[in-house]
């Protein structure tokens, strides 16, 4: 059947319903910005939506926060720990980060002290009791001479081969 032209009215009930969609879609638009400004995501894009896959790679690496906190320097923490307990008295790992004395130190988080502690002591380089952690009694840390002995191993420059007075050569 052919379809007959459109009067006047139905013409212009055709335009306003155009005019009305135009509308409401830049409503929609306008209020999803002022949502998002609103939440504090500048430029209009949700703060957990991620590129497509084409962009991957393209974006650069996001920037340090102000307030973003440093590491510590890879393998810092074995040393401060044992600097720490080399008194011989038993430490709770607060405590032990309490010893922090450089700027380093402090930045050494209380989980990596925890974890140092555990993997020392399946080596045998740390002992726990009652909560306190504490140099093992001939640990690989004595032996070795590692950071700030307590004492001077025998045959040292400082202590020569101990009983017999005469140098060795």
């Amino acid at each position: 059947m052919a379809r007959a032209p459109m009067n006047s009215a139905e013409r212009l009930s055709s335009l306003i319903a155009e005019i009305e969609a135009e509308a409401y879609a830049r409503g929609q638009a306008d209020a999803r910005r002022e949502f998002l400004d609103a939440i504090g995501t500048p430029g209009g894009q949700l703060a957990g939506a991620k590129a497509g896959r084409g962009s991957r790679g393209k974006q650069a690496a996001p920037k340090r926060k102000p307030g973003g906190r440093k590491r510590a320097p890879r393998g810092s923490v074995p040393g401060f720990v044992e600097r720490a307990l080399q008194g011989g008295q038993a430490l709770a790992p607060p405590e032990i980060l309490e010893r922090a004395a450089t700027h380093m130190e402090r930045l050494i988080k209380l989980a990596s002290v925890r974890t140092e502690l555990r993997n020392g002591r399946r080596t045998g380089k740390y002992e726990l009791k009652d909560g306190r952690w504490s140099l093992a009694a001939g640990s690989a840390a004595e032996e070795t001479g590692d950071p700030a002995p307590a004492e001077p191993s025998p045959g040292s420059e400082t202590g020569e081969a101990a009983g017999s007075g005469a140098p060795t050569g």
